[in-house]
Parts: structure tokens; C-alpha cells; sequence
């Protein structure tokens, strides 16, 4: 595997693991790897690998999985290493679409686009679509197959990213909690255990081309209750609703995580079609059982995060909406 093991990466290593693998993990070792002693480890950056890194990517190996690539950078100097290899899969995003038409899903035809490069979010999935053609291109001439994996929203155990974390810590607090989001705003999330099995499973299939790799659709009331349930605390929601939230500058998405207004563009990434996935074995757990498995994970941490909306500013915007 080509990437560490933080979130995504750590789920595909313990998936293939379990089924009884041999692993071989490249990595920069900027976090500590969980799996010392059960999988070969080799430090290494990928822009300058080292001599052993070299070696280890000539080896014949059955699948190649790539969670890693930022950048084209990131591929010139491991591609031209590489031996012979049964498969490849680039872990990709599905940010890398436009939108929907108004009433269809995004499907693994649909437009992409050339993001903007002045916003950070649009213009890593842009560097992610480089990767995707740029990886095309190069292994159509030695004949490896190629899986562009893009995923949808994930979570799960080990989620570094701290989206669901800030629903999942809120709940843990309990008390009152602020959401703005509309009941009915769509939400599609996949756990990233369904990602590492699915991806296993493609491994053995060969499965090549495009596939979009997301979860269920639902709507923010669904999650949001599950979420406060699930905690099992005396929890009380304040739906203050997307106006209040608005007119109060509450940021959607990067001050309160999961929310996106009824006119953000970004909503047509909730609404991901995962047909080519589930057709290939693709399956999901129920929402519950997800959240249940990350509310254990999140106890144990117990972080917060300080990027999102404070505690005392939220009980503040509660107080004010109550009147």
C-alpha cells in the first residue's frame, strides 16, 4: 500500500490482514503504523524513494493500492519503479464532479471539472482528476489495470477529520445542541470498513475503470437523531434552522460540519450514484451500527476540536434563539 495508516488506510490494512494477506505499507512515518511486527513497513517518501523503497516497488506485487496521491508529483517517481503488477487502485474522491442535473445522481460518467485553484477544497479534488488521467495514461502503455476508487463522504473509527467527531462529541457532552441544518437536507456517508472490504473484494475480481464508492442516502434529521440516541445522554436538539444559523454568520461545513444550505452547490455531492459499487459487491452497514461503532471510538478520544463552533458561542446562539 502506498500511504499510511491514519483512517481509510489503517481500514484497508486491517481488512487485508484479516482475510490473511501479506502487507507491505510505504509510508513517510509521520504517524505511528498500529501494525508493526505484522506488516513490512518501509519508510520512505514517494517524491525521493529511498533504495529499499526502490527495490520493494520493482517486486511483483498482486495489487498496488494507492491512498496517497495528491498530485502527479506524487506518481513520477513510482511509476517508472514499479514491476509487475496485477492491479492498481487509486483512492480518489468524488468532490472531483461538477454537480447533478436537478433529480439525477453523479455516476461515474458524469461531467468533472477543473476546479478553481483559489479554493482549497476544489482544487485538491482538480490535483485528485490529474491523478486519474495522469495514472490512465501511464498504465495503459504497460497494460496494469486500473481502479479509480472515488469515495464519497466517510466515517468511522479512526476518522481524523473530526466532521462527525464534532456531531459525535456533542452528543457525548449532551445538554443542548445547536443544528442548523434543514430536516431534509440529504446526507451520504460510508463507513470505512465497507470501503476496505469493498476494495479488497475489487482486488480479487480485477475490477477496473471508474467507481464511485458511497454510502446510503438519508437526510440530516435521520443522522442527527441517530447520532443523539445512540449516545445514550439527556440530550435536547435546538433546530434553530438554516435562517437563524445565517443571519447569525454561523459558516455551513467548515464552523459546523455536515451542514450545507438548501442552495449550496455542493449538496449534489450527497446524492452519489454507488450502482457500479453495489452491482460489484459493494454493502452496507446500517447507519446505527456505524454510529454506534464510532460513538465507542469517540469516547475513548474524547477530543475537541478547536476549528469548529465553540461551546460557548453555541450556547450563546441557543440562548439567543430561544428568545
Amino acid at each position: 500500500m502506498l500511504g499510511g495508516t491514519r483512517f481509510v488506510g489503517r481500514h484497508i490494512v486491517e481488512e487485508c490482514l484479516r482475510r490473511g494477506d501479506d502487507v507491505t505499507v510505504l509510508y513517510r512515518g509521520r504517524s505511528p503504523s498500529p501494525f508493526a511486527g505484522i506488516a513490512r513497513h518501509v519508510l520512505t517518501d514517494r517524491r525521493a524513494p529511498t533504495l529499499e523503497a526502490t527495490a520493494v516497488l520493482a517486486e511483483p506485487w498482486d495489487v498496488v493500492i494507492d491512498t496517497s496521491a495528491g498530485d502527479v508529483d506524487d506518481l513520477r517517481p513510482v511509476l517508472p519503479l514499479l514491476g509487475n503488477v496485477g492491479q492498481y487502485t487509486l483512492i480518489s474522491t468524488c468532490g472531483v464532479y461538477r454537480r447533478a442535473p436537478r433529480g439525477h445522481g453523479l455516476t461515474e460518467r458524469a461531467p468533472t471539472i477543473a476546479a478553481d485553484a483559489s479554493h482549497p477544497v476544489r482544487a485538491s479534488a482538480t490535483r485528485k482528476l490529474r491523478c486519474e488521467r495522469y495514472l490512465r495514461r501511464r498504465l495503459d502503455r504497460i497494460n496494469v489495470p486500473l481502479l479509480i476508487a472515488r469515495l464519497g463522504l466517510v466515517i468511522g473509527r479512526y476518522d481524523d477529520s473530526e466532521r462527525l467527531a464534532y456531531w459525535l462529541e456533542r452528543a457525548l457532552r449532551g445538554g443542548d445542541v445547536l443544528v442548523p441544518m434543514d430536516d431534509r437536507q440529504a446526507i451520504q456517508l460510508i463507513d470505512a470498513a465497507d470501503v476496505a472490504q469493498f476494495l479488497r473484494n475489487a482486488a480479487d475480481q480485477q475490477l477496473g475503470g471508474v467507481v464511485n464508492v458511497a454510502g446510503a442516502r438519508f437526510n440530516a434529521r435521520t443522522l442527527v437523531d441517530t447520532v443523539l440516541t445512540r449516545a445514550g445522554r439527556a440530550v435536547t436538539p435546538c433546530r434553530v434552522g438554516e435562517d437563524f444559523a445565517l443571519t447569525h454568520r454561523l459558516q455551513p461545513w467548515t464552523e459546523i460540519p455536515l451542514w450545507l444550505p438548501a442552495n449550496s452547490p455542493e449538496l449534489a455531492l450527497m446524492s452519489v450514484n454507488n450502482s457500479r459499487a453495489t452491482s460489484a459487491g459493494l454493502t452496507l452497514r446500517p447507519l446505527p451500527d456505524s454510529i454506534t461503532d464510532a460513538l465507542g471510538w469517540q469516547a475513548l478520544r474524547r477530543s475537541w476540536s478547536q476549528h469548529w463552533l465553540d461551546y460557548a458561542r453555541e450556547q450563546d446562539l441557543i440562548h439567543r434563539w430561544r428568545g
